[in-house]
């Protein structure tokens, strides 16, 4: 493959295993692999690279010698530095104007027809060797700006022939040609499944599709960042640290484009550890770019094309997420856990499925130069090979819900679908198995964040079943998601038990079920709280048991009960924190059964918080907290009369499984809850 790979793109690819510890890993990727392709033979490789290095350590000039490389300059009239170099054009002025970093300087004469030989320059800019003067008699609005560009030698392809790499790709097979773009990538091949190639080159899909806003979560040292830091120059990676509206959109005091309008993709890493300046404000301008690529600036609606990736960890188990996540965006700090941003979001990639990084995963056959791969994902983002292509299937729900799949849903899946279709079949040329692999992945990662926003929201979202069908077999797509079903199991008791009672809990956003048992032991009338309670838990508990006490004749509990046994309360799962009032009525029914030694109905659950009257007030959480009983396949569930209204809005799927019963007292809840004699 190798042989037959580098007679169809000769000149455009590059031994990747070459690239590997070369001793100037401080330069772009881009750049080195340029300088290998176009210097280095790989008979007399180790003595080529060696000279290369030793030009490129002559040349390029690190920030701590800036002033004495000007100097320099200044007083030989001429030199040569490695850097890179970027054009701006002052419309104001007519002129064009070079920014070099190696130097501190923005305001470099450079020569139009250096411009125009090299228009990448005024889009991201080229590294390269750069030739300069000084001449002190170039001044500009009264100021002198005497360094000069007289020549430029680029180390990237500054032409890209789209057609010629479109007619190429159809000598190959897909199997040959996903093998090339692994490499090319910077990745081992052999060491990948079918499936994990794909998942890897889902992370270029906002490099190829314009506006196209992802999230991956996953374990550490999986190379999520990767990708971007050494394939394009056409991304910016945030690392942590502060993000403000004028980065990224619009400087209101210069009127400067942020970053969504100058890069294909903004790359927010380690999402949960950014800090952003009003939050609650910046997510909304968010959420308006990631709706429809606009934002506004005054009255001024501004037009962008950048993607947005949000990267961070989450904690494994096995091969799936931790299951102390009840939802998969739970690792996102809060202030974007908002369900109006999450829903705008095109693909969650399961990145628990990529593998770690290791030294032997990193490429060894030939890939494409980075510099040429980058500027073909580049350029992929204008074509649309989708049209050819739309007409052999539909997108649907095959879970018939009422409401169906939403526009966004649709949306989503056809951007995903049209950015693997640039990156695998640029030419359209598509059988109908390998359509239905790649809208399966299309399909799956929209249908992982609708799962979660049916988790936070069940009342608004339904569990629809996002998949296809291909017209010309009848086939449909559905795809299968081995996370869909990832749940923190909490066992319920498998007959009715003395003591032992179900209650329903909210831990952050989500419901949850909680085992509570009570124990009567020989005593003087305590109860005794054991298992992670906190404080208004163990008020509740005190309420609890103060309305035993006054109450314990209604209760048909035994005089000497105080003076003669203790009640110890345990919550278990001791991991989760308990907290909250809501757990009252469950309290006091566990204690009841345990002095009374009638069993607790093991297939009821219940919510509610108790005064010491004996009365139950409403709760908070409670669609959440049915979710949750539902769920664990709860029958019943026992909440007060004040919250029935609310709980009657939930899906009904939910209210055809769980029987929903008010009550206003706690001898209602007993008469319910308690097994009948």
């Amino acid at each position: 493959m190798n042989t037959k790979f580098k007679e169809i793109f000769s000149g455009k690819v590059v031994n990747k295993d070459l690239t590997l510890d070369t001793g100037v890993d401080e330069f772009p990727r881009y750049v080195l692999e340029y300088l290998i392709d176009n210097y280095c033979s790989e008979e007399t490789f180790q003595e080529d690279m060696s000279l290369v290095a030793r030009r490129l350590k002559e040349n390029f000039v690190h920030g701590a010698e800036a002033e004495k490389i000007r100097h320099f300059i200044r007083e030989n009239r001429h030199h040569s530095v490695i850097s890179s170099l970027e054009v701006r054009l002052v419309e104001t002025e007519d002129k064009y104007w070079a920014t070099i970093p190696a130097l501190n300087e923005n305001f470099v004469n450079i020569p139009e027809h250096i411009v125009r030989q090299y228009p990448m320059l005024l889009s991201g800019g080229m590294w390269g060797t750069i030739d300069l003067t000084y001449d002190e008699t170039e001044i500009h609005n009264k100021k002198i700006r005497p360094f000069k560009v007289t020549g430029f030698t680029p180390f990237q392809i500054s032409v890209i022939h789209m057609d010629e790499f479109i007619e190429k790709r159809a000598q190959l097979t897909t199997n040959e040609w996903i093998d090339i773009l692994i490499n090319s990538c910077g990745l081992d091949p052999d060491r990948l499944t079918r499936r994990q190639k794909i998942l890897y080159l889902c992370r270029s899909l906002p490099l190829v599709e314009s506006n196209y806003n992802m999230i991956e979560l996953g374990p550490r040292e999986t190379g999520k960042t990767y990708l971007y830091r050494n394939i394009s120059y056409y991304a910016q990676v945030l690392s942590g640290g502060k993000a403000t509206p004028a980065q990224l959109f619009i400087n209101l005091n210069t009127g400067q484009v942020g970053m969504v309008g100058t890069r294909d993709a903004v790359v927010f890493d380690e999402i949960a550890h950014t800090q952003f300046t009003d939050p609650a404000s910046f997510v909304s301008i968010m959420q308006g770019y990631m709706q429809d690529a606009k934002f506004n600036r005054g009255k001024k609606e501004i037009l962008a094309f950048g993607s947005l990736v949000f990267v961070g960890n989450i904690d494994v188990q096995g091969e799936l997420p931790h299951e102390k996540y009840y939802h998969l965006f739970e690792p996102l700090p809060g202030f974007l856990q908002v369900i109006a941003f999450l829903d705008r979001l095109h693909a969650y990639l399961p990145g628990w499925e990529i593998p770690k990084l290791s030294p032997n995963s990193y490429a060894k056959d030939y890939g494409f130069i980075t510099d040429y791969f980058c500027e073909i994902m580049h350029e992929l983002r204008r074509t649309n090979p989708l049209d050819s292509i739309k007409s052999r299937f539909s997108i649907i729900d095959t879970g018939n819900t009422e409401r169906g799949i939403s526009g966004r849903d649709q949306r989503a899946v056809m951007k995903t679908l049209s950015g693997l279709t640039k990156l695998l079949y640029p030419d359209g040329d598509i059988t109908n198995e390998e359509l239905k692999e790649i809208l399966s992945i299309s399909c799956e990662l929209r249908q992982r964040i609708r799962e979660q926003l049916q988790r936070m929201a069940p009342g608004e979202y339904e569990r629809v079943k996002i998949g296809a069908k291909i017209h010309a077999t009848g086939e449909t797509v559905v795809p299968t998601l081995p996370d869909a079903d990832r749940d923190q199991k909490v066992t319920l008791p498998e007959h009715p038990s003395v003591g032992e009672v179900i209650g329903l809990a909210v831990a952050g956003d989500r419901g949850v079920i909680l085992r509570f048992e009570m124990q009567a032991t020989k005593g003087n009338g305590k109860i005794v709280p054991l298992g992670s309670i906190q404080r208004v838990m163990k008020e509740s508990i005190e309420a609890a048991a103060q309305y035993i006490k006054a109450k314990y004749k209604e209760l048909d509990l035994p005089l000497e009960w105080r003076q003669n046994f203790d009640v110890a309360v345990l919550a278990t799962f001791m991991a989760i924190p308990k907290e909250g009032p809501s757990a009252g009525i469950t309290i006091v029914t566990g204690i009841a059964s345990a002095l009374r030694s009638i069993p607790v109905r093991n297939d009821v659950a219940m919510t509610g918080e108790i005064t010491i009257m004996g009365r139950v007030l409403p709760v908070g959480g409670i669609h959440e907290k049915i979710q949750a009983a539902y769920e664990a396949g709860i029958a019943e569930v026992i909440l007060p009369q004040d919250n029935m209204n609310d709980a009657q809005m939930l899906p009904a799927y939910i209210l055809d499984k769980v029987k929903l019963t008010p009550v206003s007292t706690i001898e209602e809840v007993l008469d319910h809850a308690l097994v009948k004699k």
